[in-house]
């Protein structure tokens, strides 16, 4: 080598060349492939955590209670008599259109929309009942309700039969059925069915 003679000039530095035009294009690829895997992948998650929760949706709206069996469509004379709740409060449905309570448990209404506070059955009380079948919402079945309302203020209330002719049980809701507060109201002991 002489004097004042690049040394590298005569042979080329490692960096030149590399990386080859191969391993550039495929460095490219993957610079582009990683941000557009990360994207697939959030919006599978995405994808998934929406399913999950349309899933619990579905389950706790199915998982809303309600007395076993089937609607229920009952005679007028299988509706009338006595029927008791959980918690010792009684409807006596009278042949006569008439009834009488003592604490029985339900939704009541009096049909107040100025206010929306709960109403709070008389106990004792006594009114008037009407007894009605038609088509089951969701079933081409027929469904009894029993409609109940109490004189002289008006408050009113409704059941719905459920079960089996042996074992009816006439229900509700109480308040919002999101909730699942039943009021069940079965016969009363000693009841032989007609």
């Amino acid at each position: 080598m002489k004097r004042g003679e690049d040394p590298y000039r005569a042979t080329q530095p490692p960096w030149q060349g590399w990386p080859s035009a191969e391993t550039s294009r495929r460095r490219w690829q993957i610079a582009l492939l990683v941000p557009l895997a990360g994207a697939a992948g959030c919006g599978l998650l995405f994808l998934l955590g929406i399913g999950a929760f349309a899933l619990l949706l579905i389950v706790s709206r199915l998982s809303i209670p309600i007395p076993d069996g089937e609607p229920l469509a009952m005679s007028t004379a299988e509706v009338t008599g006595t029927w008791v709740d959980g918690e010792g409060g009684r409807i006596t449905l009278k042949e006569n259109g008439t009834f009488v309570s003592d604490k029985v448990c339900g939704d009541f209404d009096d049909n107040d929309d100025d206010h929306f506070d709960d109403v709070v059955t008389p106990a004792p009380g006594a009114g008037s009942w009407e007894h009605r079948t038609g088509a089951d919402i969701g079933t081409d079945g027929q469904v009894s309700t029993v409609h109940i309302t109490f004189t002289p203020d008006g408050i009113r209330a409704q059941y719905e039969a459920r079960g089996t002719p042996k074992n009816p049980v006439l229900w509700t809701y109480i308040g919002d059925p999101d909730e699942g507060v039943l009021c069940v109201l079965e016969r009363a002991a000693g009841h032989t069915s007609k």
